[in-house]
């Protein structure tokens, strides 16, 4: 990694926590160029406008979880395959745990401040969510179930990280120390197996 991409890469951590913090609206590009200890202007050299580095943010941290899930999807599935896959997004979160939280942000304030780059990679994640229920043959006939199952999915994997401040409190332990993490990645594959073993009648 060269000088501009280790810049770029500061600027993205601290834009995702500024974000996260104080939404996009609130987050100030001063405070953002602060935290990753450059000039403002020198933001600009990476990153076109406020918006590029917001939609970047996520592309660093979301990219990676649809490029695994688009594999998934191109293959043979079965449900051990899910049972990796939940492990693997666990870990893939465990990198950007600011995402939960704006993702969460996003859908509390969908009405009062819409927030179409959070919004539509929602939205993204959520039909990735309805494929895999269709190729894995655990989806019910029932729409609404299935979006239930998806929901629940969402908030069993996405709430470990936007809640890590209640954790801590809980167990004395940061959300990403290791024990903690196998210990989540048990509790989604019990979850998830539920799925399988117990299909829900419409």
């Amino acid at each position: 990694m060269n000088k501009g991409q280790r810049t770029a890469h500061r600027i993205l951590d601290a834009a995702e926590a500024q974000f996260a913090q104080k939404g996009f609206g609130a987050a100030s590009l001063r405070d953002i160029a602060a935290m990753a200890e450059i000039q403002q202007p020198g933001l600009y050299k990476h990153f076109a406008s406020k918006e590029d580095l917001y939609q970047q943010v996520y592309e660093r941290a979301l990219r990676p979880l649809t490029e695994l899930m688009d594999q998934i999807l191109a293959g043979p599935a079965d449900m051990p395959i899910l049972y990796a896959l939940t492990d693997q997004m666990t870990d893939l979160l465990a990198d950007h745990p600011n995402i939960p939280r704006l993702l969460i942000r996003a859908v509390i304030s969908r009405d009062s401040d819409p927030d179409e780059i959070a919004l539509g990679w929602l939205a993204r994640l959520v039909d990735y969510g309805r494929r895999l229920n269709a190729t894995l043959g655990v989806q019910n006939d029932d729409e609404k179930l299935v979006a239930l199952q998806i929901v629940a999915i969402f908030n069993t994997l996405f709430g470990f990280f936007w809640s890590s401040p209640l954790i801590e409190t809980l167990t004395g332990q940061a959300s990403v120390d290791p024990n903690l993490m196998e210990l989540q990645k048990q509790i989604l594959r019990r979850f998830v197996m539920g799925f399988e073993k117990q299909p829900m009648a419409g």
